[in-house]
């Protein structure tokens, strides 16, 4: 109980008829009732949201968990409703959290403007669905920020609630507000488009407005020729991307078909890359890390090469994105450690980049750990740098595995430092060897000095912590002075030299 409380407001437990049995929590923020225990659970609710609430507490199974749902009270406020059905008592349980009020995990899962699910549980709810006689509805509109500031905020919150309770009344499986103008369904109507782009529009007529330009895709969920696996990732990226914008309708032409398009080249897409990853048909060309003041190379980083004129950090995004990093890693380290091994009298160093996801995922970690430690006579040769560092969730896990790679002999940093939030969580949780500052802020040098005496507070704390600096985008003499200047002793970037399609033998 404590365990379901902790992220609550409101905790009841009721029998099969949905009577109350026990309640516990601030009763007052949900009902007008003093005593709740003996009255019927749907009575918390709007009468269109009772009977839904009934409908699926009787339909719930010994063991059965169901939520977190969006709901309305019927003081007319947003909430969150969990339930589980405990055979232990033949009790179905169930928490409510409002949003805002709790700071819990559920509240961060419900749009605050519509009561809608975001983004990721909207791919959660879609990605279960995958299979079955399902289609995912998308619609767009993008006027709809634009209005909404146009109205006073009450008028603007009043149209996203009124927005919100229409798509909800869709009873789909899942409803969610995935951009400021983008929502979604999982559905099986064969009209869900059509439907929610009604919900939408219902609420802006009512109010003496103009209808709004809508776009709609209506995506079938039936299984493909790929795995349910990457069914799922390929969901997951086509999705990411009409959330984001990038999905345009050009004149004369159907957004459904462009997003069918889409979803048929992310999936052509995907199986090329694993064939590329599968094959090693990819080049790593080598960067100079150099010592600013006196100019000598003290590793080369290896960076991938793909196609021609194809974005090496696209296509690696690409890979992050759809969650073939951890296979690509494998294939690049296995391609950098055959390099070193084939030709024993190059001295030269090899800094590695290893994505953060690998780290996050204990099935990956352990492939990644046994290729290092079966290669550990090479260990003082190699580095290692961790990219996209947003997905180290778990800190804690993340240095011990850090250290792990360390007691074999590997010197291991963090790439991109600076680049995103939590970067000096990571400087004082992680325990590495050195950190790659992030381009972006190298370029902001001597335009700020806040930020400059920002930056060589860092450089002042890892100096401090026996922690190397690296600089990156050295691309003029002005650059490479004010890095010595400000701190660091490692640099790289086109000033300093080129990248190489061999490594060489002398660097140390």
């Amino acid at each position: 109980m404590g365990f379901a409380f902790a992220g609550a407001d409101l905790l009841f437990e009721i029998d099969a008829a949905g009577t109350i049995l026990f309640v516990t929590g601030a009763t007052s923020g949900f009902s007008h009732q003093r005593e709740l225990c003996g009255s019927n659970a749907a009575e918390l609710f709007l009468a269109k949201e009772s009977s839904r609430f009934t409908i699926i507490a009787r339909g719930l199974a010994p063991g059965d968990r169901v939520g977190p749902l969006p709901m309305r009270l019927a003081s007319g406020d947003k909430a969150m409703l969990s339930l589980c059905y405990l055979p232990q008592n033949d009790r179905i349980s169930c928490t409510l959290v409002r949003p805002g009020k709790r700071g819990g995990l559920a509240a961060n899962k419900v749009d605050s403007e519509t009561g809608l699910f975001g983004p990721e549980e909207f791919l959660s709810a879609a990605a279960a669905r995958v299979g079955a006689e399902s289609s995912v509805a998308l619609v767009n509109v993008p006027e709809l920020p634009g209005i909404c500031a146009q109205l006073s905020p009450d008028d603007a919150d009043s149209l996203m609630t009124a927005i919100g309770d229409n798509v909800r009344a869709m009873d789909a499986s899942a409803a969610a507000r995935l951009s400021k103008s983008g929502f979604g369904v999982v559905s099986e109507r064969a009209d869900a488009a059509k439907t929610l782009a009604g919900c939408i529009q219902e609420p802006v007529r009512e109010r003496g407005m103009e209808p709004l330009q809508v776009e709609e895709v209506l995506l079938s969920l039936k299984a493909g020729a790929l795995s349910p696996e990457q069914n799922i990732l390929a969901l997951r990226y086509v999705i990411g991307a009409f959330a984001e914008g990038k999905l345009k309708s050009a004149p004369g032409a159907v957004l459904a078909d462009i997003f069918e398009q889409m979803l048929n080249e992310t999936i052509a897409r995907a199986q090329a890359f694993g064939a590329t990853v599968a094959e090693g048909a990819f080049d790593l060309v080598f960067e100079p890390i150099v010592e600013l003041r006196s100019g000598v190379t003290v590793h080369y980083e290896a960076l991938t090469r793909f196609h021609p004129g194809q974005s090496p950090a696209e296509t690696i995004q690409f890979a992050e994105d759809l969650g073939l990093a951890n296979s690509f890693d494998l294939a690049l380290i296995a391609k950098a450690f055959r390099i070193l091994e084939q030709s024993p009298a190059r001295a030269a160093s090899l800094a590695i980049n290893v994505s953060g996801r690998s780290f996050s995922t204990p099935s990956s970690f352990a492939m990644l750990a046994g290729i290092f430690y079966k290669k550990r006579a090479l260990a003082k040769r190699v580095l290692i740098e961790i990219t996209e560092t947003a997905a180290l969730t778990d800190l804690v896990a993340a240095n011990e595995s850090i250290q792990s790679l360390r007691r074999m002999g590997y010197r291991v940093g963090i790439d991109d430092f600076g680049a995103g939030a939590a970067s000096l969580k990571y400087l004082h949780d992680l325990n590495v060897n050195f950190v790659k500052v992030d381009g972006s802020l190298i370029q902001a040098l001597g335009k700020s000095q806040r930020k400059d005496a920002l930056l060589r507070g860092v450089l002042k704390s890892c100096a401090d912590s026996n922690i190397e600096t690296i600089a990156e985008w050295i691309d003029s003499p002005d650059k490479l002075k004010r890095c010595i200047e400000i701190g660091f002793r490692l640099g790289q970037g086109r000033f300093l030299g080129g990248s190489l399609k061999e490594l060489p033998r002398n660097a140390a």
